[in-house]
């Protein structure tokens, strides 16, 4: 009898050299699979990053606005009546109610800036009590 005809493994390509390739296969994979995902977070960055300076440019907006507002409720014209109306005392300033002051002479400007004799006493503080 004849012997049987085997089928010969015809595969050219080692188990070694197919390993090989599946190994740089799947790093170019995760190489690729990791620039991608770096991108959408640096994406997803700028995203959240542009809506917090847009929040701000409207936030800034809005202290202008609230500034001007307060500055315009604060001039004298809108200020008066506010106060003669809750009642107070303030009276306006007019040229009599100043009180003009001489200017001082140098002996006290001299006789301060002297040291004290006793530098544990304030100065305003009387040396005899």
């Amino acid at each position: 009898m004849k012997p049987l005809k085997r089928n010969r493994y015809r595969n050219s390509l080692g188990l070694s050299t197919i390993t090989a390739i599946l190994i740089v296969v799947a790093s170019l994979a995760l190489v690729g699979l990791g620039i991608v995902v770096s991108k959408n977070r640096v994406r997803a960055i700028g995203e959240e990053q542009r809506k917090v300076e847009s929040e701000m440019r409207l936030l800034n907006a809005e202290i202008l606005a609230l500034n001007n507002r307060i500055e315009t409720m604060l001039t004298r014209d809108r200020v008066q009546p506010r106060l003669t109306n809750a009642g107070t005392l303030l009276r306006p300033i007019t040229k009599h109610n100043i009180l003009l002051l001489k200017p001082l002479t140098d002996a006290p400007a001299q006789a301060a800036a002297k040291p004290s004799a006793e530098p544990a006493l304030a100065h305003n503080m009387p040396k005899n009590p």
